[in-house]
């Protein structure tokens, strides 16, 4: 027995081959789903190779044991460095062969043990056909790789090689190339900048301006009051990329076909920022979430397009948070140290990227431009903000509450989680602050269109859960849409009928006088809102009128000097005055000619969900046996129960005359008509998107994830 030949040559044999593992799986995922740098390979290279440098002295030291009972070769050498090899290669390899078999084949169901024992059963037969030919390389062609020095010296090489191609630039620095530069088309100089503000997973009642007491969001109110506030305005989806993907596509799922968790935007959708790139626009876009990056073709018609990646720990990058045995060291890392959270481990704070904002306008400030910006904080994690709680002046203390650590929260706990949720908010209003003051202070606010709205709510136990994505309940899709015109025009006025997500993009190219995209499905909302404020003045201005008559003429009648046209007129202005100030029918919340019908769609963890809002009702279905335990059909009288509590399916009685049994066939009648005619022009060019693990590992992160393909995510 030479343990220390062993020990040598199988550390020497794990180190090379640990490398050239670590820097295949780097290209591969380079090469399948791309990356904006080009670290990973020398990642690769070191980390791979240190952990097979491991697993060869491992393998060294089982040989030399091994040798103990009989000798297993005429070269020990090569026998060494080939034992050594193969300890590396095989149990890593086979660690990552049953992630990408589970993810790929099995469609992260989980591999049946006939799976397992079949890959269990080629490692097996490999490593006998490694270490027989193995051997017999080693002791040919390939014989100076059995030195230590010459093997050390060859990773060093091969990491120096990867370490310079690491410095060749991907594509372009988005934030040194702010300024495009283009001049103001004459059709656009009467018309305003617009800056489109989407905050994730902000419920509509969670703000000040609709409803929620103690003056929680002064900022976002104060924006409120300088424009129009929906007060009934929903989602076409409860989670992130289905919802984004009808906000800017004016199109339900059903139509836009981006409704699963692998599917990408498709090319033949055509988005709001197409239709104002190709108008004149200087567009440009903040993404602050993966479901909305390019990895699924979000960045179609930007002429900046920046995904605002999360920070990565020990050096790494996008490119490197893909490899399967780096996500292992974050895990090790967090078992080690503890449950503490930054931020940036999830998305970059609304500080960060409202200072991007601020970049770009400046620097396009001599064009037309259209600005999207994504802010994440309601989103989980929850964090805790200690100056919140006059606990100093730390914004985050590295403690919150996320998803894929709890994806099933005891309902005991929804009061503690909407109290983190309501500081998120808080939080989120403040930030926004210095960057409204920065607008005005610039000039910029009075003569910019800003539209704030958010692509779904959260769920905090309303209905037996929490999160979102698994329901369309108000909670998961009432959302808050409030646009501040130019000059502040239409302040202070609030919208009482229904409006969708899809209704966005149209309103918006309305307001700049541009034609929407025939594709589209929503309709601009402005156009209405202005009608009906003239309806209401004019309305108004005729009750003053019709009093001030009365008045006039009252003396006349009671004096006995009125002629009787001027009685038959005063009995006239009397009735209506008696007419309109008569109470409102209750009746009449039934039946708002302004209404939009809105249709909600969701394919997620299983949930496969639909539902209509019309005529004061709503219609949810859901598929046979999902995860969530919805009942396949629910009907609610959204005017009468607004927190959806009782299922009218089954039941009796009228609702403003309108029999309660024949209501599920009527309202769900219309949600499947409507489904079918966003079917008949479904994009057919949407695929699935190919993730890496990187990519995996951030929807994980925000929840959106769980399972075997989270395995070894941070």
């Amino acid at each position: 027995m030479n343990l220390f030949r062993n020990l040598l040559q199988g550390a020497a044999g794990g180190l090379l081959a640990g490398a050239v593992l670590g820097v295949t799986e780097a290209t591969w995922l380079l090469a399948t789903t791309g990356a904006p740098d080009l670290l990973s390979p020398f990642y690769a290279a070191v980390l791979y190779g240190l952990m097979g440098f491991g697993l060869g002295l491992g393998a060294g030291v089982l040989l030399s044991l091994l040798e103990r009972f009989k000798r297993l070769g005429t070269n020990g050498e090569s026998v060494a460095f080939a034992f050594g090899t193969v300890g590396a290669v095989v149990p890593m390899g086979v660690f990552i062969l049953f992630y990408v078999v589970n993810k790929v084949v099995y469609a992260e169901a989980g591999i049946p043990l006939v799976g397992k024992l079949a890959i269990l059963g080629a490692a097996g037969l490999y490593t006998l056909i490694a270490l027989k030919f193995g051997s017999r390389w080693l002791r040919g062609g390939l014989k100076f790789l059995r030195k230590g020095p010459v093997a050390l010296g060859s990773w060093a090489a091969l990491a120096a090689v990867l370490f310079g191609v690491s410095f060749i630039p991907v594509g372009e620095d988005v934030r040194a190339n702010w300024a495009h530069h283009k001049p103001i088309p004459d059709a656009l100089k009467s018309v305003p900048n617009v800056l489109f503000i989407a905050v994730d997973t902000l419920r509509a009642d969670a703000l000040g301006t609709y409803g929620q007491p103690g003056n929680p969001t002064p900022v976002i109110d104060a924006l409120a009051n300088d424009g129009v506030v929906f007060e009934k305005h929903f989602s076409q989806a409860s989670w992130t990329r289905a919802s984004f993907a009808s906000i800017f596509s004016s199109r339900i799922p059903s139509s836009h076909n981006t409704a699963t968790k692998a599917a990408m935007l498709p090319d033949d959708v055509q988005l709001l920022s197409e239709v104002l790139h190709d108008g004149g626009l200087t567009t440009a876009n903040l993404a602050n979430n993966i479901n909305v990056s390019q990895t699924f073709n979000f960045d179609q018609g930007y002429d900046s397009f920046l995904y605002e990646s999360p920070t990565y720990p020990f050096g790494a990058t996008e490119s490197v948070f893909g490899l399967t045995f780096y996500k292992v060291v974050i895990k090790v890392r967090e078992r080690l140290f503890g449950a503490h959270k930054e931020v940036t481990d999830f998305y970059q704070p609304a500080d960060v990227v409202l200072e991007d904002a601020k970049s770009f306008i400046t620097a396009n400030k001599d064009s037309r431009w259209y600005l999207g910006v994504h802010l994440m904080e309601p989103h989980d994690p929850y964090f805790e903000h200690p100056y919140l709680e006059g606990k100093g002046d730390a914004k985050y203390n590295g403690v919150g509450f996320a998803r894929a650590e709890v994806e099933k929260p005891d309902v005991a706990q929804a009061d503690h989680l909407k109290k983190l949720y309501a500081d998120e908010v808080r939080h989120l209003d403040l930030e926004l602050a210095p960057f409204v003051a920065w607008l005005k202070a610039q000039g910029l606010y009075d003569d910019t269109m800003i539209v704030l709205t958010a692509d779904h709510g959260e769920e905090f136990a309303e209905h037996g859960g929490f999160w979102h994505g698994t329901t369309l309940y108000d909670e998961q899709t009432h959302t808050p849409l409030i646009i501040k015109m130019p000059k502040q025009a239409l302040s202070t006025t609030r919208v009482a009928w229904q409006t969708r997500s899809i209704d966005i993009a149209p309103t918006i190219t309305g307001m700049l006088g541009l034609k929407p995209s025939p594709q589209w499905e929503g309709h601009d909302v402005l156009a209405d809102v202005q009608t009906e404020v003239e309806q209401v003045y004019l309305r108004a201005r005729a009750l003053a009128d019709q009093k001030r008559f009365v008045e006039e003429h009252q003396l006349q009648i009671d004096d006995g000097t009125a002629d009787e046209a001027t009685i038959a007129a005063v009995d006239q202005a009397k009735a209506a005055i008696v007419i309109a100030q008569a109470p409102v029918d209750p009746c009449a919340a039934y039946r708002k000619p302004l209404d939009r019908l809105v249709v909600g769609e969701e394919d997620f963890e299983g949930n496969v969900l639909s539902s209509i809002r019309t005529e004061g009702f709503k219609c949810i279905q859901a598929n046979a046996g999902n995860p969530r335990g919805l009942a396949e059909q629910e009907l609610y009288d959204v005017i009468a129960d607004g927190k959806e509590t009782k299922n009218l399916v089954g039941g009796t009685g009228t609702v403003c005359g309108r029999p309660v049994e024949a209501l599920p066939k009527d309202i769900c009648g219309l949600l499947a008509d409507a489904l079918k005619s966003g079917a008949s022009h479904k994009s057919e060019s949407g695929g699935n998107a190919k993730l890496s693990q990187e990519e995996k590992c951030k929807l994980c992160a925000l929840g959106y994830m769980s399972g075997p393909d989270c395995d070894g995510c941070n």
